[in-house]
């Protein structure tokens, strides 16, 4: 191959990616922030929602976003076009970002709003309930994954895990914050100044999350919920599938693989999650 093949097979590539990344970019905007934006329990301006690519993110969070990835890049030594996933608990805002590795370079995919942990919510538990926890913070990388049943909540319209068969995605187990609202003999504290701030075992999964309850704000008990779209997205474009296949093949034991893959060559597993962007 001359020197003229490799510059226009290299200008084919680059067209490629261009165009990869701008349907990418189309197919978030449309499937995600598009059909969520009419929802009551969105906690944002909605005419916000509507600015393509770069929802929720300034210049700055844009720039930390580079800093947070390329340092997990470097770090691990990555050679291929992955994805990764940010969640900003201040903003309570999950990003997606494609990494692009002959180019050395990221790219804005699309954000949503999510739901993380709030373990002030621990003064509505009764004994033997779940209890609420902050959501862990660092850089995880997915274990394990299976299906949503789409159970309802007894009486409720409520889907604790989202629709049926939405993926749930398992980081392991993590020793985080929350607060102790019982004494010993398991009653509960009468007040909230006499819980105890302790350390506790949280299995830590992010998955989707349907309910009445506001989206962009803390309430969930430790893990992030997503919205319905976010998560079929996160499935039709392998965002948190890279450990599930081996040599290419679906090596996942408690699923079955997505019907619909978009890019089968892009997969991705890492999620970092920062206290503010």
């Amino acid at each position: 191959m001359n020197k003229y093949s490799v510059l226009i097979l290299v200008f084919v590539l680059q067209i490629l990616d261009a165009n990869m990344i701008n349907d990418l970019q189309e197919s978030f905007h449309t499937n995600v922030v598009l059909k969520t934006i009419s929802r009551d329990n969105v906690n944002i301006d909605k005419n916000i929602t509507t600015h393509k690519n770069k929802v929720f993110l300034s210049n700055k969070n844009i720039s930390e976003i580079n800093r947070h990835v390329v340092k997990v890049i470097k770090k691990d030594s990555i050679k291929n076009n992955e994805y990764f996933s940010i969640v900003d608990l201040s903003k309570q805002v999950y990003t997606i970002v494609l990494y692009i590795h002959k180019e050395n370079k990221i790219y804005i995919i699309g954000s949503q709003l999510i739901s993380s942990g709030d373990m002030n919510r621990e003064e509505e538990i009764k004994n033997g309930e779940d209890h609420y926890f902050d959501t862990p913070v660092g850089v995880f990388n997915v274990k394990d994954a299976w299906r949503s049943e789409g159970k309802y909540k007894e009486g409720t319209k409520s889907q604790s895990y989202g629709s049926k068969d939405n993926f749930v995605y398992y980081f392991g187990k993590m020793i985080v914050n929350r607060l102790n609202s019982f004494d010993k003999r398991g009653r509960k504290l009468e007040y909230v100044k006499d819980y105890k701030l302790i350390r506790d075992t949280l299995n830590f999964a992010i998955h989707s999350h349907n309910s009445d309850e506001k989206v962009g704000v803390k309430n969930s008990h430790g893990c992030v919920r997503l919205s319905d779209e976010l998560n079929v997205f996160l499935e039709q474009n392998l965002v948190l599938h890279k450990n599930f296949f081996k040599n290419e093949k679906w090596n996942l034991k408690y699923s079955f693989k997505p019907k619909k893959i978009i890019n089968q060559n892009i997969k991705g597993s890492y999620l970092i999650i920062v206290d503010s962007l």
